[in-house]
């Protein structure tokens, strides 16, 4: 424990996380410098935890939650970036280690080729025709294409290898929703 009630996130992580239990690090207030260096932490931390030498009492899988994955792996990111770096190293060769990485960005095709093609599953939400016109789009039948510039809140289109196409799915409104007189 540090001084004013923080902790070393490195130190909480390798020590603290357990099978069946999360993790949050909200970083929203934080600016852009700090939010980096805080998600490149946890990503390390949960890295070396996986290649660490005591690994009983480490969960089998750790799932990283990334919200605008686009700031840490974007195209336009320099090569010799860390967080970069680490991310690849993720995308990967962390399915291996039990590590998967759920990216959340609203344009896909910002996204690093290399951490693109390591993903085997792909939803993709509402998002605006010149996206779709990328060449990221280009295996998608133009019917889903289109209905990509259309889709509602919780309506998702989702691709994997193991499906023999592509799934429209539609998540239910929360329930004081559903019934807004009841």
């Amino acid at each position: 424990m540090l001084t004013n009630g923080e902790v070393d996130i490195t130190d909480e992580i390798q020590n603290n996380l357990a099978a069946g239990q999360g993790f949050v690090v909200d970083i929203a207030r934080l600016d852009e410098n700090t939010q980096s260096f805080v998600f490149g932490a946890v990503a390390r931390a949960i890295y070396d935890m996986k290649l660490g030498e005591d690994r009983d009492n480490i969960p089998d899988k750790v799932i990283l939650f990334v919200d605008e994955l686009n700031k840490y792996a974007s195209n336009d990111i320099p090569k010799n970036s860390p967080i970069l770096r680490q991310l690849l190293e993720i995308t990967e060769r962390g399915r291996s280690l039990g590590i998967i990485l759920f990216g959340v960005e609203q344009f896909r095709s910002a996204i690093h080729d290399r951490v693109k093609g390591n993903c085997a599953t792909q939803a993709y939400g509402r998002t605006n025709a010149i996206e779709v016109s990328k060449p990221d789009y280009r295996y998608i039948p133009k019917v889903y294409q289109n209905m990509m510039t259309r889709l509602s809140p919780g309506e998702y289109i989702i691709s994997n290898p193991a499906l023999r196409s592509i799934v429209n799915i539609k998540f239910p409104c929360p329930t004081y929703k559903q019934f807004p007189n009841g």
